[in-house]
């Protein structure tokens, strides 16, 4: 099989092309996400469809122009739509005339055989030691990855010289593509962690206004389409703290057979306000902003594709949370016609306030 998979940040094109290369595949990526990416799903797509799943046929289409003849996506259950789009974009690429299959992985919810399926065509042949091998290396990048990333998040507001962080991690993760050893994707983690601690000399505890983010998945984790937010905060010197991330959602698949903790504590601090799910991230969108504030970070930034339902029920709950709390929350909705301009306005506009809300603060305590 000539495989293929969406773009997420750099989890896809170096955990994802590992996992399936040690296993025999042959991985035909798409280019990193374009102009070019977005305008091919917005020209196909229903238009009142949101923003990941238009980009993401856009990633199919340039990966089957490359050759691919396989697609491995996700799948979803409950109320959000996601869960039909595997099945929408199936039906748009099949109506373009490309040749090919595609394979859902979607949370197993007490559905083991159609989980094993999936293992068994992924396996390829490959034993049971090889396949489990294959696997370890591919978590061991998923983790590291989002350790450096996450550390990235703290480093970079206090970095000396401007772009260096963002310099220090795309080597690091570029040294981790092209390794298949655990032990080495420790060394490089341990050499990344000091590369960062030498930039920030002196800087280490300066007091910055600290942002948790949260939102919808594929915007908050993909870089192309929130427009770089992470570091566009980072130089307006804030301290990034993600809400979300891909080890508790690929870690859920696991959840057949173990509970997960982390998820509980989130749902629990969101069950004043949301007591149920309402698919997607939106329950875990309200438990993380009502645990940031309790945990004394100075505001959250939601970040949701337009027409994403679950997100929207959680963007109007955020109000009462916000009020409640006196904890300020600003929403940023992105579709196609999204401009970066706009997008660095708010930001500035909101940073400026929190600032603003924290020397307040320290004026009261004296």
């Amino acid at each position: 099989m000539k495989v293929t998979m969406p773009n997420l940040g750099s989890l896809a094109s170096i955990a994802g092309k590992s996992l399936l290369s040690n296993l025999g595949h042959e991985v035909i990526l798409p280019p990193p996400n374009t102009k070019r990416t977005l305008d091919l799903g917005v020209r196909y797509a229903p238009e009142y469809c949101c923003l990941p799943l238009k980009i993401v046929l856009g990633n199919f289409i340039e990966a089957l122009e490359k050759g691919a003849d396989t697609i491995i996506t996700v799948g979803g259950w409950g109320p959000c739509r996601f869960g039909y789009y595997s099945e929408i974009q199936k039906m748009i690429l099949k109506s373009l005339g490309y040749k090919f299959e595609m394979i859902s992985l979607e949370v197993p919810h007490g559905n083991l055989i159609r989980m094993l399926n999936f293992v068994n065509r992924l396996r390829n042949k490959k034993s049971l030691p090889s396949f489990i091998e294959a696997l370890k290396l591919a978590w061991a990048k998923v983790v590291t990855i989002e350790e450096l990333e996450k550390e990235a998040l703290r480093v970079r507001p206090r970095e000396n010289i401007k772009g260096e962080t963002s310099k220090i991690l795309k080597r690091g993760l570029s040294l981790i593509d092209n390794t298949n050893s655990i032990e080495e994707i420790e060394r490089i983690k341990q050499k990344t962690l000091i590369d960062y601690s030498k930039i920030i000399e002196g800087n280490e505890d300066k007091d910055l206004i600290k942002i948790k983010l949260v939102g919808e998945f594929y915007v908050a984790l993909e870089p192309f389409v929130n427009h770089n937010i992470e570091e566009k905060l980072g130089y307006l010197g804030v301290e990034v703290e993600r809400g979300v991330s891909a080890i508790p959602w690929i870690s859920s698949f696991l959840k057949f057979f173990r509970e997960n903790k982390l998820q509980d504590i989130i749902e629990n601090a969101a069950e004043p306000y949301l007591a149920q799910s309402v698919g997607g991230e939106g329950q875990s969108t309200i438990g993380h902003i009502v645990l940031a504030s309790e945990n004394g970070m100075d505001g959250a930034i939601q970040v949701i594709p337009f027409t994403c339902m679950p997100e929207i029920v959680a963007e109007i709950i955020s109000k009462k949370v916000s009020d409640d709390l006196n904890f300020p929350v600003l929403t940023l909705i992105y579709d196609e016609q999204t401009g970066e301009e706009g997008l660095v306005t708010r930001l500035d506009a909101f940073v400026d306030l929190l600032k603003m809300k924290k020397f307040e603060r320290h004026l009261i305590r004296r």
